[in-house]
């Protein structure tokens, strides 16, 4: 019996890292000493995210590909030629049983790569309008899982299966009460959470700050993930307020606990909604307008579409606008039960489960047996 080798390729954003994580730890309790290694961007959050959840990560140098000609676009293909040179060695040195990607620069060389060696390959797209990378990866590859229905239309059907989006395994142990107990919240107390996403979103922020002064005169407690780019600017605004109600972090390495203490939740429109989905969380959403392909306004349609979330389009976004709409959920508890229900209709809590068991059938598909490897079972 042999070990099982996966390499999972994607990165840049928590968007894309999250999802391949958890499937790592889905194969971990599947099988005995798997193999798994990790390919990433060498500027993204995987360098810091992958190591910690304790995977083996390697990384190819390649940045984003601009969209209209320039020296920079020339520069720009001649590091994907190199990248996809490098997924080559990479993929003949270690020999991958599968090859899964989650999205992020990295995994479109490296999936193509492995798709035109012959390798199993696998992609998972995480949102409702699926990514150009993945809309042409999907021509190569065995398999396309996506967390949206909607996504499907993109692809050929009959290698597509709707699978959700793989999350934490910290959701779905996280408690309300326990949360807000240790956040030093009562029940009685409204908490909003703010985030934009794995680097901070300027615009959210500054609509927040605005709010501040109307969410604080409500007594309703602001917990504001601004991120790091933007925590000095936003912690100095927030000074003037009394510090109980208006919290302001850089990055919240508890994020779980966080959403689960929630009444309401304000952020973009990226994977995070399949968690507030699984836990059932009313949100705001203002989709990041330079989002490729706009995929976040996808994103936040979905969710409006079925009563879980507001949708704000950035353009129409000012602190009043937010402070205005933040009052007309929190201040309504039928409303938050309402879209709470509503939201919880378009979580898939088996994604991690699915994927796992999707991949097993690209291999299968490839004559790789699951009996030849070791698993927990054995």
């Amino acid at each position: 019996m042999q070990k099982l080798r996966v390499i999972l390729a994607g990165g840049g954003t928590g968007g894309h890292i999250y999802p391949a994580i958890a499937l790592a730890k889905e194969i971990e309790t599947r099988y005995a000493e798997p193999e798994i290694l990790f390919v990433g961007a060498a500027r993204g959050m995987e360098r810091e995210l992958v190591p910690a959840a304790g995977f083996r990560l390697t990384t190819l140098e390649i940045i984003s590909f601009p969209r209209r000609f320039s020296l920079q676009q020339a520069q720009s293909g001649w590091k994907a030629f190199r990248a996809l040179l490098a997924a080559c060695a990479l993929l003949r040195k270690f020999s991958p049983h599968v090859v899964v990607g989650t999205g992020g620069y990295a995994a479109g060389p490296l999936v193509l790569a492995a798709a035109l060696l012959g390798f199993p390959t696998l992609i998972h797209e995480q949102n409702a309008f699926p990514s150009l990378t993945n809309r042409i990866l999907g021509r190569f590859v065995g398999g396309i899982a996506v967390s949206h229905a909607a996504a499907r239309d993109y692809f050929a059907a009959a290698k597509v299966k709707v699978t959700g989006n793989p999350l934490r395994s910290e959701l779905f142990t996280v408690d309300r009460q326990s949360a807000r107990h240790s956040l030093g919240l009562s029940e009685e107390e409204s908490l909003v959470v703010v985030v934009g996403g794995s680097g901070g979103a300027q615009a959210l922020n500054q609509a927040v700050i605005d709010a501040y002064s109307a969410l604080a005169q409500a007594g309703i407690v602001v917990y504001h993930v601004a991120g790091k780019r933007h925590y000095a600017s936003t912690l100095h605004a927030a000074q003037r307020f009394p510090s109980r109600l208006i919290r302001v972090i850089d990055y919240a390495a508890n994020m779980p606990e966080v959403l689960s203490a929630a009444d309401l939740v304000v952020s973009r429109a990226g994977g995070i909604t399949a968690e507030l989905s699984l836990l059932g969380k009313p949100a705001i959403l203002i989709p990041l307008p330079t989002a490729p392909n706009d995929h976040q306004l996808h994103n936040a349609r979905a969710v409006e579409s079925v009563g879980g979330a507001i949708l704000i389009e950035e353009r129409f976004l000012d602190g009043k606008v937010l402070a205005q709409t933040i009052w007309d959920v929190v201040s309504d508890p039928l409303r938050l039960k309402e879209m709470s229900a509503k939201s919880k209709t378009l979580a898939l809590p088996n994604a991690t489960r699915d994927l796992c068991d999707f991949m097993e059938h690209v291999m299968c598909c490839k004559k790789i047996k699951k009996e030849k490897f070791k698993t927990k079972k054995e």
